[in-house]
């Protein structure tokens, strides 16, 4: 490889492009150098390189067939993507580089290498698509994925983050060889119930596929033949209780979808989460989706019946929001009739932790006139 001392200025704007090529002789020799010295990341030798010959050295962008139908993106930006330089991915970006195929494969390469988002903002801050199909662009026939499929399969949260933060479509849908895919069922065929929540509380709607996908799914791996090990009956198990909590798929398609399994086939987990699910009560932790209260089998359920909750803390948390719309048969004390009952019997105040848990007064840690409660006291300002 010739140094940079040997290498002759290149720097001609008419010889210059931002556009892929096929041919490496298409390129500029200075770009020719600039990519081989990407490839030993001698970024140094690059910069200085750039800084006397003029940024296009930095553009050069070279398609390479790797495969029958299957191409690379080779350029300084993918490598330095590929190599985690977020310096010179910045500095490549920042000299005016807009090749949207380079941009969409450096952005593929960061996120399949690395959960790191830094990268990919960069990308997405200087142009880069989102929301980007190569094959509608004519670039590549066999993308089966666009960006936000790829960090969901690899179950790297914060470069989803980052892609929905700059509008990345979590409806938007892709059909390879006749099968619809879509960012939830890919995350729920990887097993990244974090991702499945994150999409389902910003606004995924899951359709009649998807829900039929993610039953499938979870039913294979309760019975141990999902060939993706992450997804494991646990993991399964919440993926059921958050999508019907959170997507509200309509019940005559879980109905169906669940019934068209074989009785062999139906876990009886999900089958109790279903069959409250179809009945309107709740069968999880209205905050955080848990099955079970923590410390014991049920969960505590709310006076009103709609709701119910896995903790105290959870229960609280959600009070500010619920308060608006409980409606739970509760006496002048906040009490609901189980809890009376229990008072009565007992002699004593409403006993923690009982099958119902009050949650009109003191629930969002004020008294009965709205005034925090000091320390050593209950909400009403007694001595325990």
């Amino acid at each position: 490889m010739e140094s940079q001392s040997e290498v002759e200025s290149s720097h001609n704007s008419s010889e210059t492009t931002n556009v892929a090529v096929h041919s490496w002789d298409d390129l500029t020799e200075g770009q020719q150098c600039c990519i081989n010295w990407a490839g030993d990341q001698d970024w140094d030798l690059i910069k200085g390189y750039a800084k006397e010959h003029g940024p296009e050295v930095l553009f050069g962008v070279y398609t390479v067939l790797v495969d029958e139908d299957e191409w690379s993106v080779v350029s300084v930006l993918t490598a330095a993507s590929q190599y985690g330089n977020a310096e010179m991915v910045k500095l490549t970006l920042e000299a005016g580089f807009d090749n949207k195929e380079a941009m969409f494969w450096a952005a593929g390469i960061s996120i399949f290498n690395s959960d790191n988002s830094t990268i990919l903002r960069l990308l997405l801050e200087h142009g880069l698509d989102p929301n980007m199909d190569l094959r509608f662009e004519g670039l590549w026939e066999k993308c089966s994925k666009n960006l936000l499929m790829v960090a969901a399969e690899k179950g790297h949260i914060d470069q989803a983050i980052a892609l929905l933060d700059h509008g990345a479509n979590m409806n938007k849908t892709m059909a390879v060889n006749g099968n619809v895919y879509s960012p939830l069922t890919v995350t729920a065929s990887c097993g990244a119930h974090d991702i499945f929540r994150l999409f389902l509380t910003r606004g995924a709607i899951p359709t009649t596929d998807d829900v039929f996908d993610v039953f499938g799914y979870c039913l294979k791996a309760c019975k141990g033949e999902h060939p993706n090990p992450s997804l494991s009956r646990d993991v399964a198990i919440k993926m059921v209780a958050t999508l019907l909590h959170l997507g509200k798929p309509d019940s005559d398609v879980v109905r169906d979808i669940y019934n068209y399994a074989e009785p062999s086939r139906r876990d009886p987990t999900i089958f109790n989460i279903t069959k409250h699910y179809l009945q309107g009560r709740p069968f999880c932790c209205y905050v955080c989706e848990a099955l079970t209260a923590k410390e014991r089998d049920k969960l505590l359920m709310c006076p009103c019946r709609n709701v119910a909750y896995c903790s105290r803390s959870c229960q609280v948390k959600h009070w500010r929001e619920h308060k608006v719309h409980c409606r739970g048969p509760l006496n002048e004390r906040g009490e609901s009739e189980a809890m009376v009952k229990k008072r009565s019997k007992t002699g004593k105040g409403a006993a923690a932790g009982g099958a119902d848990v009050g949650v009109a007064e003191g629930a969002d840690g004020t008294g009965k006139n709205g005034k925090k409660g000091k320390k050593g006291k209950n909400s009403r300002g007694k001595k325990k």
